[in-house]
């Protein structure tokens, strides 16, 4: 497949898949704490192991994770000439959109607290926690994956290396 002319668009994206990578691995690693019975970011008192939906959950969102690094690794990566190009568009787009309709939840809180007519210590704990924590993470997660999607015009992938 044809690269297209290095452009600072190009360059924008290629980070972008880059960084996207190093997010769901992040978001990996996160997996693998609670496996190994961390707490921080569950709701009080629950582990995985102790409630099986979370378990299910979390042994499924690892691979899912090394998927998505490697979606976004493909098209700023060599070997990613080789996935097709209608494949790699569906899986970054749909990635992107996952994300974001994630993070779509707290949407309302964080207009309601950035237009003052909610205060932080109105929302409980797990609120506060989506709020400001793993719901901008979702977020952000897919705002990188339709960086490096839209990146990638008419099928060309961008700054291969």
């Amino acid at each position: 497949m044809e690269t297209t002319r290095d452009t600072g668009w190009n360059r924008v994206a290629a980070r972008a898949g880059h960084v996207a990578a190093g997010w769901a691995v992040a978001f990996a690693l996160v997996h693998v704490y609670w496996l190994a019975d961390g707490r921080l970011g569950l709701p009080e008192g629950r582990s995985v192991w102790s409630n099986t939906p979370l378990l299910v959950i979390d042994v499924i969102a690892i691979p899912l994770c090394a998927v998505a690094a490697a979606v976004a690794l493909a098209p700023v990566r060599r070997w990613g000439e080789r996935v097709p190009a209608g494949l790699l568009t569906a899986a970054l787009w749909g990635t992107t959109a996952l994300l974001v309709l994630h993070a779509a939840p707290s949407v309302p809180d964080w207009f309601a607290l950035a237009l003052g007519s909610r205060s932080p210590a109105e929302l409980d704990a797990m609120a506060r926690f989506a709020a400001f924590g793993y719901e901008p993470f979702f977020l952000v997660g897919g705002v990188l994956f339709a960086l490096t999607s839209l990146g990638r015009r008419a099928g060309r992938r961008p700054a291969v290396r």
